[in-house]
């Protein structure tokens, strides 16, 4: 138990600042490690301070399920796998199916016409599948510097996320982060290559399992004409930029 005490405490001390979803990942990791106090006690606060919200929800359900002696850590273990290997899938089958990004001209957060339609088809996608959340990260490779290019990338993320929100993806689904000059598709100079930075990607995030703690929670396909599983998951790029 002692060597679960640092990872615990760490939880505790970083829950303050951490979002409802990254607190419910937390929760289940201390349930995970044996820590049922620290877990109800992180499960708690976000169905306290996240009222209504999915991610209270989830904390409710995996409260109910260890309430009533349904899981164990093995079992939590597990599901917290199957629920990162069910999130990579689906990213593949969004990049497949629609397309994951938009692109925006020079010093510009405009939606182009075929921005448009490839936001439509994306929010189509995302409303036939109601159960993964996203973030919408924008970039920017324009000049004028990196505060410049945090606003713009910032500007350009909120308008991909205004146009889901129009065509009915729920407000409460999706986050928005500005990458600025970072984590760019392209190092490289001339106009043409740095176009390639100039985008909005819609990453999804999460993908939120019922609250059944039974493995079943994890087989079956994320949707109709989606992509097989895949082994390797890619890099949340969203962890590697500011808000």
């Amino acid at each position: 138990m002692a060597v679960l005490a640092p990872r615990v405490f760490a939880q505790n001390q970083a829950a303050d600042s951490e979002t409802a979803a990254e607190l419910v990942e937390d929760g289940l990791d201390a349930l995970s490690d044996h820590a049922e106090e620290s877990g109800r006690r992180l499960l708690a606060r976000v169905i306290n301070d996240f009222p209504g919200s999915a991610e209270a929800f989830r904390a409710k359900r995996a409260l109910a399920a260890l309430d009533r002696g349904e899981s164990t850590p093995e079992e939590r273990a597990a599901i917290k796998a199957g629920l990162a290997e069910r999130a990579a899938e689906y990213r593949r089958a969004f990049l497949l199916d629609v397309g994951d990004r938009v692109f925006f001209a020079e010093n510009s957060a405009i939606l182009g016409g075929r921005a448009r339609s490839i936001v439509e088809r994306q929010a189509h996608w995302l409303t036939a599948r109601p159960d993964v959340t996203i973030v919408v990260i924008g970039r920017a490779d324009d000049g004028g510097g990196r505060s410049a290019a945090e606003i713009l990338s910032l500007q350009r993320a909120q308008v991909v996320r205004d146009r889901l929100i129009e065509a009915g993806i729920a407000e409460s689904r999706i986050e928005v982060k500005a990458a600025g000059e970072a984590d760019r598709l392209a190092i490289c100079d001339g106009p043409m290559c740095q176009a390639q930075n100039r985008n909005a990607e819609v990453f999804i995030k999460e993908w939120h399992f019922d609250g059944n703690w039974s493995k079943s929670a994890m087989s079956g396909s994320p949707a109709k004409g989606s992509v097989s599983p895949v082994s390797v998951r890619r890099a949340d790029p969203a962890d590697s930029v500011s808000q």
